[in-house]
């Protein structure tokens, strides 16, 4: 009895491991026959729809897709590189509706959804199979922005330190902290040891008491019949020995902190509620030049009047400011010098109307008082933050150092040393003490050398058997957020392992990003994403714009740019990184970014958009309603000037940035034997009326065609908004030459403007055809367009911009599927923007950094 029941048992088992197999197999043939018809119709797709195209005698865009589908896929194995960049390239432009184009049979939502689903399963099997795999460590050196955002938060203070870097390299809608740009040559290694080196002089000071320095000048309210008084600084108009002069500081230390202190008050004429006073440290400005160097102090808005004069403090480093070098006299050079310059900035928009009579607000400036360097707590708290009160001090020397330095390398390193490394410096240390002067200048030296290792200068992903995870995600957090090291919240968070928790990141993420340091992160994305230092090097037509930069009046430098004072394209750029950063801290969707019912200007930059009501230089919210043409970025003149010539309004620029930038398309160059717009039409430029004509003759060429087809229809909508970012639907007939400026036709600007206004007669066709065959008039219904069909686009280009940042790399078809959860994920909270930053924090591919 006992060997049937073991009999029937094993047949039991047999039974079922039989079945398993045979069930096995059945989802293996089944799984087969589903890759096989799926093959077959992704064939069937390809040929009737693409295949015209790209096939192996056209293959535009070098793009070759007749081969697709054409042989299974071995099981267990993975995609080629190749393959699956051409898979996802496909998905993006199935996806768009940007294919396939509309001379092309039209396939039915059921194919295209057939594909998509056969694409994105090879894709997601290679995925699987490539996760099995073991990641290897991988690093890139810290960006410029990262380099100095660290050392200010290592030793407590600013130091201006990119311009001794090398150059980071600059790629249009690209950002550059990634391994592929962020290399590390033995070259540079000298110019990190000489920066590294300044850094620790201005951290760690001698124990004397160093020689103070202290200058003091005073105006008097003299002279008052000639014009401004002897104290007073107007926005022009000033005289020799006044304010506007500049008080000499006739003898500075090499280093340290300063303390400038001034007395002042406003005359504000009727209406004016500020003046904007700007303090300025370096060369002396009261020559006749433009490259004079000097670097901001502060600035004050003064509202009180001359009878409530009142003292500013201002504090600063002086290593931040040019010096000018004394003059030899007598073969002694002198001491080096600086002078410090008040500054008028107050700019109502018109300031190069030429109406000098009007009342201007006028500061008054009683006294200004330097000194350096500031000796309240000696040594400083900067210095003391490294060489730390200590019994070792007395009690056991080389121990202090030992601690001195383990404490100085956990934070310089972002994670605890090891044993090691800690002692590898401490005989560095110990290799210097004798042949330098002091205990300082030993620990200077050493910690220069700490600023030069690859533990400081590199992030690094996957080093240290993983026992350094944590710490690795919280440099990751910290370098996203704030371009710049953990705080000790983080690294405590990260010592006690929890922060991988995602309440706790959704925390960590909403105080960092409330944090001003949060500023720094937003900037430096906003300009890479947006390519928007370009706006910088556009040369403005003056003749066609005079108004639009504030000129010279007078003398040999007549009509060239006033310099040293804030200008309009300075306005731009901030009033775009302003508006990226309040929909950030508000936690407004994505769609803002396309269009807002609000604008986010200053005085200057609202008188050149024609906006009224708006007072002083501060950027403030404006509600804008429809008619005022602005809302979003699109409309924004950092964005429409840098698209531009600085004398006509470029389409095809504006075409890019907008696919580019905001769709997340990627436009290929043109090829180099494509002519110029002008050359491939050739006389028929001549007659064509307008851009929007030269482009409809360019698209002719078959050379051009294609891609003008796909990229022209963006660009014609912006044509109403002109090259200097102000919105303006009516033009000069063709062949009209338009004026300039000039006093003696026009005597004002308001003469200037009936002239614009006698010439300005026909309607800007603004109306184009978009790829989906939508027809759209101008770029308010370009907007509506954007936000109908493309929004999910646009909010997923956002998505994958913030997490390719925040990883330091560019996504590729790996990260689909997690961009995919993702995106659902952001859509149930509207696609709003810190919602979704918190979901990238949260996410296993930036914890892990995958």
């Amino acid at each position: 009895m006992h060997r049937f029941l073991i009999h029937v048992h094993s047949l039991t088992v047999l039974v079922i491991l039989l079945l398993w197999l045979v069930a096995t197999q059945a989802a293996a043939q089944t799984r087969v026959t589903q890759n096989i018809k799926g093959d077959s119709l992704a064939r069937s797709f390809f040929t009737q729809h693409c295949s015209k195209c790209h096939d192996e005698s056209t293959r535009k865009g070098d793009v070759l897709l007749t081969e697709i589908g054409a042989s299974e896929l071995p099981t267990g194995f993975a995609l080629a590189q190749e393959t699956a960049e051409l898979y996802e390239q496909i998905l993006s432009v199935l996806e768009s509706g940007e294919m396939p184009p509309e001379d092309q049979p039209d396939p039915d939502e059921e194919s295209i959804t057939h594909v998509r689903n056969w694409l994105e399963s090879r894709l997601q099997a290679s995925v699987d199979q490539e996760s099995e795999k073991i990641s290897m460590p991988t690093t890139r050196r810290l960006t410029n922005f990262e380099y100095q955002n660290t050392i200010r938060d290592l030793l407590g203070f600013q130091l201006n330190l990119i311009d001794d870097l090398p150059k980071d390299p600059v790629t249009a809608y690209r950002f550059n902290n990634t391994s592929e740009m962020m290399r590390l040559g033995p070259e540079q290694i000298a110019r990190y040891l000489t920066t590294g080196r300044r850094a620790m002089e201005a951290a760690i000071v001698d124990p004397e008491l160093p020689e103070k320095h202290n200058w003091k000048a005073e105006w008097k309210p003299h002279g008052l019949d000639r014009g401004l008084g002897g104290d007073e600084l107007g926005v022009w108009g000033n005289r020799r020995n006044t304010p506007s002069t500049g008080m000499g500081v006739r003898s500075i230390p090499n280093n340290g902190e300063y303390r400038i202190r001034m007395q002042a008050s406003a005359i504000l004429p009727p209406g004016i509620k500020e003046l904007p006073l700007r303090l300025v440290m370096g060369f002396t400005l009261n020559v006749n030049s433009a490259t004079q160097q000097m670097e901001p102090v502060g600035t004050v808005r003064l509202r009180n009047t001359p009878d409530n004069p009142q003292v500013f403090e201002f504090r600063g480093r002086i290593e931040n400011h040019p010096v000018q070098l004394g003059k030899i006299r007598n073969g002694v050079r002198q001491p080096d010098t600086m002078v410090i310059t008040p500054q008028n900035l107050y700019n109502d928009g018109t300031l190069n109307d030429g109406n000098r009579n009007v009342a201007m607000p006028r500061a008054v400036i009683n006294w200004i008082d330097f000194e350096a360097p500031i000796t309240d707590v000696w040594p400083p708290v900067h210095h003391q933050r490294i060489l730390f009160e200590s019994p070792l001090q007395e009690q056991d020397p080389p121990a202090y150092i030992h601690s001195v330095l383990k404490r100085f390398l956990s934070r310089a390193y972002r994670r605890p040393p090891t044993d090691d490394e800690v002692d590898s410096f401490v005989r560095i240390y110990n290799r210097l003490l004798p042949d330098l002067e002091n205990q300082e200048a030993a620990i200077r030296e050493t910690l220069a050398m700490v600023l030069i290792s690859p533990q400081f200068l590199y992030h690094s992903t996957g080093a240290g058997d993983g026992k350094w995870r944590t710490y690795e995600f919280a440099s990751r957090l910290s370098y996203f957020l704030w371009g710049s090291m953990p705080d000790d919240e983080l690294m405590e968070l990260a010592a006690n392992g929890k922060l991988h928790e995602n309440e706790i990141v959704a925390q960590q993420v909403s105080r960092m990003l409330s944090d001003p340091r949060a500023g720094n992160f937003v900037e430096n994305f906003t300009m890479q994403w947006l390519s928007l230092a370009k706006l910088k090097t556009v040369p403005i037509n003056r003749s066609l714009f005079p108004r639009f930069l504030y000129y010279v009046s007078a003398g040999e430098r007549a009509g060239t740019e006033v310099p040293y004072r804030p200008t309009i394209r300075d306005h731009m750029q901030q009033e775009t990184i302003g508006f990226v950063q309040h929909l950030i801290q508000q936690n407004h969707s994505v769609t803002n970014l396309v269009d807002s019912d609000f604008a986010f200007l200053n005085q200057p930059l609202a008188a050149h958009y024609g906006i009224e009501g708006v007072q002083g230089d501060q950027f403030q919210i404006v509600p804008v309603q429809a008619d005022q043409q602005l809302g979003g970025l699109l409309t924004h003149g950092s964005i429409l000037l840098a698209n531009g010539t600085g004398s006509a309004p470029h389409p095809v620029y504006r075409a890019v940035w907008l696919r580019e930038a905001i769709l997340g398309d990627e436009v290929p160059a043109p090829p180099a034997d494509v002519p110029a717009l002008s050359e491939s039409v050739g006389e028929s430029s001549e007659n064509a009326p307008g851009i929007k004509g030269l482009l409809e003759e360019h698209r002719q060429k078959e050379s051009c065609k294609d891609c003008h087809a796909r990229l022209d229809p963006w660009g014609i909508p912006f044509e109403r908004y002109n090259a200097t970012g102000r919105y303006q639907p009516n033009v000069p007939k063709a062949g009209v030459r338009v004026s300039g400026f000039r006093k003696q036709t026009h005597s004002d600007m308001v003469g200037y403007r009936a002239y614009l206004d006698s010439i300005n007669t026909e309607s800007v066709d603004a109306s184009a055809k978009l790829p989906n065959g939508e027809t759209v008039h101008n770029l308010s219904d370009l907007k509506v367009h954007l936000l109908k069909k493309r929004k999910l686009d646009i909010a997923e280009n956002i998505l994958r911009r913030l997490m390719g940042y925040a990883l330091g790399r560019e996504l590729d078809w790996r990260d689909r599927f997690e961009v995919k959860r993702l995106m659902e994920k952001s859509q149930q909270f509207e696609f709003r923007l810190r919602d979704m930053i918190i979901l990238i924090c949260q996410s296993p591919t930036l914890q892990q950094n995958n």
